[in-house]
């Protein structure tokens, strides 16, 4: 696996759901990701690329979930994990668990994106148009959850022509068993796969 360049100009640091509900222990969820959130370090980890991808002057992009009570009382077509954040109204915009985590709130360089409704910003959000328009064509990407929407935007990602560094140890999952399946399917999807300590001084260098 070949390693990818990461250009200032034509690279961007995109962070899926730096949310309260995936990354704090007041989130609905946390007796499924909690254990694996605290054991991988994420919150920090994810904050080191922040500040590393700020020092390169690389630009941050974040992709959140985010849910409404339109959509909570008027879906009618729910997959498994739909279900599982509609019964615990995960990312409910009327509470806090949609908020960022305070470590990993949005500054001058982040983007943030419109919210993704389905695993995918590539299907339900503005994450490629707006990368586009800036001449991003490299991705590192990191976030929560492993299995779900990292490994979602990953697959669009490639599918849509960017190229992909995936940071390995940047993100958790419901369980050890998710967490290592996602990362095997990184393996063979992503253009490259690094963990944080390489991945900040590369960001770092960038400029």
């Amino acid at each position: 696996m070949s390693e990818l360049e990461i250009d200032a100009d034509s690279t961007a640091l995109l962070v899926t759901d730096p949310q309260i509900d995936f990354l704090k222990p007041e989130s609905v969820v946390w007796d499924k990701v909690g254990e694996t959130v605290e054991e991988n370090a994420v919150v920090d980890k994810i904050r080191r690329l922040r500040d590393a991808a700020r020092e390169g002057d690389v630009p941050v992009f974040y992709s959140p979930h985010e849910y409404g009570d339109a959509e909570y009382e008027s879906w009618e077509h729910l997959n498994t994990i739909d279900q599982i954040m509609f019964d615990t109204r995960m990312f409910d915009v009327a509470g806090d668990g949609a908020d960022f985590v305070p470590e990993l709130e949005p500054d001058d360089n982040t983007v943030v994106l419109s919210p993704h409704k389905q695993l995918s910003g590539f299907w339900s959000n503005d994450v490629q148009i707006q990368l586009r328009q800036r001449g991003i064509d490299t991705l590192v990407l990191a976030g929560m959850s492993a299995n779900l929407c990292v490994e979602s935007h990953l697959r669009d990602a490639v599918e849509n022509g960017f190229e992909v560094l995936t940071v390995t140890d940047a993100t958790a999952a419901a369980g050890e068993e998710a967490l290592q399946a996602a990362l095997t399917n990184y393996g063979f999807i992503a253009h490259e796969t690094a963990e944080t300590d390489d991945v900040v001084e590369r960001l770092a260098a960038a400029e």
